[in-house]
């Protein structure tokens, strides 16, 4: 699995591909910053500024792809159509550079083995990189989420999968991720894992209800592209100057999309909010869930089916940072989530399905 990470790369050796390949003024190294990442590196640059009128350089992500996505060029088509796509839907993401020594419209650059700091690569390996616009803003998860700041985080993610069921790429279809909600029975391996009897049972129990209850419905609901990782890392806000103390300014990290059920990326983003707050997530994630349903119509089915998708993506959390610490047993972004995912999945399932559906009915009528 680590073998899937790539390499790390100096910041002076970033400074100069970015330079070599890319039209953007010079770029300080000691202001390049290593980024959070799940399988890629991510590396925050600014550049420097040389121009007295300007107050500040243009700000960019430069993304190393893994090395098992680094080998499919479709993957990256997809990918560049995808972000164009979000942002002519007036949805704000990152938007990929184009290389000065690449064909138009094609938007990767090879990376060679010299460029990397370790030196275990086999000599058949391939990373790729590409610049990408950087979304100002702060995550989410650094700011305190009032009431009306979680309806509009939920009407974004409505009008985001009402948007997303226009897009579609062959790619995207046939493209396989255990993470897609619509292949959860595919984890259910991992739970042999689990050393406590007792948790061991609850995680069974969670797959069976997916089995039962949301497997044979799946052919009911809506079709399109969906982020497929919504989490508060991944959604970004700004301070509004009239008043209004947070806005949205978009969303980044489409790595994991897929072409899926598009109720699936609200089931992860209120079950990602819900891990905000493991106190009272049912009551925090209200306004979230109201903001939603609101701007997401939802069929019989697919209501239904909403609270048992939560539960799956809580249990998957859990399952897949529990199984990536004995892999990286220091890697803090996939650690943080086992305790939260935990403590909110165990709170769901005590609390009667239909008492959460009522609750979720009522707060799409309430005004936050």
């Amino acid at each position: 699995m680590t073998e899937l990470v790539p390499p790390v790369i100096s910041n002076e050796r970033i400074s100069q591909i970015v330079q070599a390949h890319y039209t953007v003024s010079p770029i300080d190294p000691s202001c390049i910053k290593l980024l959070h990442g799940y399988e890629d590196r991510n590396y925050y640059i600014k550049e420097m500024c040389i121009d007295t009128e300007n107050s500040s350089g243009k700000e960019y992500v430069f993304k190393v792809m893994n090395q098992k996505d680094s080998k499919f060029a479709d993957f990256f088509e997809a990918l560049s159509k995808l972000m164009f796509f979000i942002n002519t839907e007036g949805l704000n993401c990152s938007l990929p550079v184009q290389p000065v020594d690449v064909p138009e419209g094609k938007f990767t650059i090879p990376l060679k083995k010299s460029y990397m700091l370790e030196t275990k690569m086999k000599k058949d390996v391939t990373y790729v990189g590409f610049l990408l616009t950087y979304v100002p803003g702060v995550p989410i998860s650094e700011v305190e989420c009032s009431p009306k700041f979680l309806y509009s985080i939920g009407e974004f993610v409505g009008k985001f999968s009402t948007s997303l069921q226009k897009f579609s790429h062959p790619y995207l279809e046939a493209r396989y991720l255990c993470f897609d909600l619509k292949h959860f029975l595919d984890n259910k391996p991992i739970v042999k894992k689990v050393t406590v009897t007792e948790d061991k049972q609850m995680f069974e129990s969670v797959f069976r209800l997916y089995s039962e209850h949301v497997k044979p419905k799946l052919a009911s609901f809506k079709i399109g592209a969906v982020h497929n990782d919504l989490n508060c890392d991944n959604l970004l806000c700004i301070k509004e100057s009239n008043g209004n103390p947070l806005k949205l300014s978009g969303v980044i990290d489409v790595m994991d999309t897929i072409i899926s059920h598009s109720v699936f990326d609200g089931a992860i983003c209120i079950a990602y909010l819900m891990m905000s707050d493991c106190t009272n997530p049912l009551e925090y994630t209200l306004p979230l869930v109201s903001g939603y349903l609101n701007n997401f119509s939802l069929n019989d089915e697919e209501f239904g089916c909403l609270y048992y998708l939560v539960v799956a993506h809580l249990a998957q959390s859990y399952l897949h940072a529990m199984q990536s610490q004995t892999v990286e047993p220091d890697n803090s972004y996939r650690a943080r989530f086992l305790h939260n995912s935990y403590t909110v999945l165990k709170l769901l399932l005590s609390t009667p399905k239909q008492k959460v559906d009522q609750m979720w009915r009522q707060a799409q009528l309430k005004s936050f």
